[in-house]
């Protein structure tokens, strides 16, 4: 049930889906926790490459009753996360400025001087039938 404080309602708190754990004090798998990020450095941040660890690291935490004990599968591991696997390629094509475009420069290039026109809410040269109309051709 919700209280009330000054005219606005309290709502209660949830406490978290697997359950409050206690921090790790004592750094007993802190060994695990710092070859995780050093795997992470060396293998660019993939964290594919490094899931043995994470997996070794959240054992250590429930054999020393850090963690309610869980299967492995219900955390998202498979047995095939028991060895190292060699970092995943990046298939990312160039961006523009990589490729060397540049903002002010590559914007805007005009092939003749017909295409700098001013936009105007009301073509003059079409209504008074005069001047030269700089209007793109209409497509078919």
């Amino acid at each position: 049930m919700t209280e009330v404080s000054m005219g606005k309602r309290i709502m209660p708190g949830r406490p978290p889906d697997k359950g409050s754990f206690p921090i790790d004090h004592f750094s007993e798998c802190a060994h695990l926790k710092a070859e995780y990020l050093r795997c992470l450095a060396a293998n660019n941040h993939d964290n594919m490459s490094c899931r043995y660890l994470s997996k070794q690291y959240l054992v250590c935490r429930m054999d020393k009753n850090l963690m309610r004990e869980e299967p492995m599968s219900a955390l998202g591991f498979t047995d095939a996360d028991n060895e190292h696997r060699a970092a995943r390629k990046k298939n990312r094509d160039k961006t523009k400025e990589q490729k060397g475009w540049v903002v002010g420069v590559d914007g805007i290039q005009p092939d003749r001087e017909s295409n700098w026109r001013r936009p105007t809410l009301i073509n003059v040269a079409r209504l008074f039938g005069g001047g030269t109309d700089h209007t793109p051709p209409k497509s078919a």
